[in-house]
């Protein structure tokens, strides 16, 4: 009897150990999807417009998302003018000046400085 009771101890314990084991790894399961997800990147694609500054030779962003028809905005805080390119249209911001674009069609294009090649986004019209 006393080695019956003592088997029912360990099958316990075994269970219990068990059921941490399942408990934490959910738990961590969860952290992990919450601490590790990939930054949201794209805006809703149902944005008519988007903005891109530029302040101290940088971009105020990266990556712009604008709907199809939708317009750019370039504005310039620097007191130079800069030549900048939109996948093959170019665009002169005057110092401290700004211009509006519209995007009629669809695609991934680059934006890039003539003057500062390090000046780099990307704009998805969608």
């Amino acid at each position: 009897m006393h080695a019956a009771r003592r088997t029912r101890l360990h099958r316990c314990a075994l269970i219990c150990a068990l059921f941490f084991v399942i408990i934490q790894s959910t738990a961590v399961a969860s952290a992990h999807s919450v601490l590790f997800k990939a930054p949201k990147i794209a805006v809703d694609a149902n944005l008519t417009s988007a903005r891109l500054t530029i302040k101290d030779g940088v971009f105020g962003r990266v990556t712009l998302v604008v709907a199809k028809g939708g317009t750019l905005t370039l504005k310039n805080l620097d007191s130079v003018a800069y030549r900048i390119k939109i996948g093959a249209t170019l665009v002169v911001i005057p110092a401290k000046g700004s211009k509006t674009i519209p995007l009629p069609q669809r695609g991934v294009f680059s934006i890039t400085c003539a003057k500062v090649p390090s000046l780099k986004a990307t704009l998805t019209v969608k």
